[in-house]
């Protein structure tokens, strides 16, 4: 698995840009969901390609025997 980095640009201006690496699917959301609220008004939103990816998903398997 990817690892998942998040990452902060503050321009001259105080704007933030947040970027997600390493994430795929709707995940990327999720992720700053809190900090967008904490931060302010999101007045733009882009998406990279990793959004449109399938999520990856973890599996566990467990068999009982008798």
């Amino acid at each position: 698995m990817k690892k998942t980095e998040i990452i902060f640009d503050i321009d001259s201006n105080g704007n933030i840009t947040i970027t997600v690496e390493g994430a795929k699917g709707k995940s990327c959301e999720e992720l700053t969901k809190q900090l967008e609220e904490a931060l302010g008004t999101v007045t733009a939103r882009e998406h990279t390609s990793e959004y449109y990816q399938e999520e990856e998903k973890a599996a566990l398997k467990i068999t009982l025997g008798d």
